[in-house]
């Protein structure tokens, strides 16, 4: 793991990312990714399952849409069919159980796609296992990484976040004497200090105290648990939250008047965060020397090797903001899972249109990648992080880190500068 020679590229601090070129040269990667043809899908459609939990993540559902958007108007939809998405929302476990029968019974549906849940994900699981293929997209909590039912192409929650640990331990100079981490008070949370930030901590005799939050915390209670953690004394502090707890902690960071380093997920950025610091007459996307932790490219300096570049051009053409937004929310997971059903399509058209059980089950577990916008090769169900051989459906352990640097984005470690973080090699 190196910091040397990261590579930048200013911030303008619009909510929008310029691409060099939105035309041809993005749908041929497009093309050469999928394998698909160009022009518009007809006939009858290839129905896909997609589970996700709109409360908290609805940029899933931006990124999937968008993507199947894309696909039946630009690049034959999979094997010349447009794709149609069956959607179901999942807050809790009879809502996981619900929708896995609904899929599981529906012979019509030739696979699932999961978005990001918090509770029910066992349940969902549990019904598909062994009668519908499964991509686990943008999973968070154990029940994801360890479920036999399908594969999760990028490194989630495992990957980023133990990388992330394994940055602050390696990766900052000096090095840290004391870790204040906040995470929320849910099945995603409650995993990822104990098997994913603790080992790693400890074994590199940093001190660290935890605090977890509720999903509905207020701002005073973010400024209250920021104490609790002991931030104001940390030399680091690690918020594993979602975007609207992290807009609280930047606000009771700024309240308390302390200056901890942040390292944090890529869901402290965004729309949200950006309109948010707009507000408070900030002029950057993100806070100032903020590190954020993700798949290993950016949102913000889009390649287009990775397909970042297609991504930022064709979900600004084709995505619609959520329910009651302003603004579209393209960042987060929606990146992920715009390529998870990419990725899909790519399995359709290899397969020349073959959707049954068994050819697309092989294709998912034998996906070897390169993956759209996820860093590194894949090896699904044989990652061993931390030691920990039990994240079956995991398949990719490369992450990187970037951070917000005097108005620049700096690829600290990452895809960009072909320095990313190898979560099989972080000590625990």
């Amino acid at each position: 793991m190196t910091t040397e020679a990261p590579s930048t590229v200013p911030s303008t601090g619009e909510t929008t990312t310029t691409v060099v070129d939105a035309g041809a040269e993005l749908n041929a990667w497009a093309l050469t990714y999928t394998g698909g043809t160009a022009g518009a899908a007809s006939g009858d459609s290839i129905k896909v399952g997609y589970a996700n939990d709109e409360n908290f993540f609805p940029e899933n559902t931006i990124g999937i849409e968008s993507a199947r958007d894309y696909l039946n108007a630009e690049l034959g939809g999979a094997a010349g069919k447009p794709i149609e998405l069956v959607s179901c929302s999942v807050t809790n476990a009879e809502d996981g159980a619900k929708c896995g029968t609904q899929f599981a019974n529906d012979p019509s549906i030739v696979a699932v796609i999961t978005g990001t849940i918090l509770v029910g994900n066992k349940e969902l699981y549990d019904t598909l296992t062994g009668k519908k293929p499964v991509i686990v997209g943008n999973g968070v909590t154990s029940d994801d990484f360890t479920t036999p039912a399908g594969q999760a192409f990028t490194a989630g929650s495992p990957g980023v976040i133990a990388g992330m640990s394994g940055y602050i331990v390696s990766g900052l100079s000096p090095k840290p004497k004391k870790v204040a981490i906040l995470a929320q008070n849910n099945p995603a949370g409650q995993a990822a200090v104990p098997l994913l930030i603790d080992p790693v901590l400890k074994k590199a005799g940093i001190e660290s105290t935890s605090v977890f939050i509720d999903d509905s915390a207020s701002a005073s209670d973010v400024q209250a648990a920021l104490k609790a953690a002991g931030a104001d004394t940390a030399d680091v502090l690690l918020p594993i939250i979602t975007i609207q707890q992290c807009i609280n902690v930047y606000d009771a960071v700024k309240s308390l008047a302390i200056n901890p380093i942040v390292v944090t997920t890529g869901l402290c950025f965004g729309t949200p965060m950006t309109d948010h610091l707009k507000e408070a007459g900030e002029k950057g996307p993100v806070p100032e020397g903020w590190y954020f932790g993700g798949y290993g490219y950016s949102y913000f300096n889009p390649d287009l090797e990775s397909g970042m570049q297609t991504y930022i051009a064709k979900v600004q053409q084709y995505g619609k903001p959520a329910p009651g937004a302003k603004t579209l929310e393209y960042t987060g997971f929606a990146g992920p899972e715009f390529a998870n059903l990419m990725t899909f399509a790519k399995f359709v058209n290899t397969s020349k249109g073959a959707v049954d059980f068994a050819t697309l089950d092989a294709a998912i577990r034998g996906f070897k990648g390169p993956m759209m916008l996820q860093v590194g090769p894949l090896n699904c169900g044989k990652q061993v992080i931390l030691g920990l051989a039990f994240f079956v459906s995991v398949c990719a352990a490369e992450m990187g880190i970037q951070q917000l640097k005097d108005g620049q984005w700096v690829s600290i470690a990452d895809g960009l500068n072909g320095k990313p973080i190898d979560v099989t090699k972080v000590e625990s």
